[in-house]
């Protein structure tokens, strides 16, 4: 089997494990996708990207959001991420929502977790299920190594 009909085949597999194992988050991607169909639009690696005006990036199935960076294009660091949130999304299926989802959600948005972070140094990708998004990502994009950042 030649390279190109093998990628066709992965993708295929993607996309089919993401409408079905995967259905809940992405569904709810379809429809921040649908609502955000105006936006700028790129296939990453099976997954359907959106570059938004949203303050940070979010992963739902096989749909991924990366904020605009001042009109430049999104970061691969970033890209890479959210990509790896896709790839939780396929291992954990259904339960990605409470075990991924909703934790990442509050550790981004919670000033409480925050707080947190600040004051013990800690970076935002220091979570567990974020450390395993960048690990995911970088692994299965193959996109080189990815060190935890600082939070300033």
């Amino acid at each position: 089997m030649n390279e190109r009909r093998k990628k066709k085949l992965k993708k295929a597999g993607y996309t089919a494990v993401q409408w079905s194992w995967g259905l809940p988050q992405t569904v709810l991607g379809a429809a921040l996708y649908l609502k955000h169909r105006n936006d700028e639009h790129f296939d990453y690696r099976g997954a359907k990207a959106t570059v938004w005006n949203g303050d940070a990036g979010v992963s739902l199935g096989k749909f991924i959001f990366v904020p605009k960076n001042a009109g430049k294009d999104p970061s691969e660091f970033l890209l890479n991420h959210e990509y790896g949130h896709t790839i939780q999304s396929l291992i954990l299926g259904p339960l990605y929502l409470p075990l991924i989802g909703a934790p990442s959600f509050a550790w981004n948005r919670l000033a409480f977790f925050e707080r947190r972070r600040k004051k013990s140094g800690k970076s935002y990708y220091s979570a567990i299920f974020e450390r395993t998004a960048n690990s995911l990502g970088t692994r299965v994009s193959g996109k080189g190594r990815h060190r935890h950042r600082k939070t300033v």
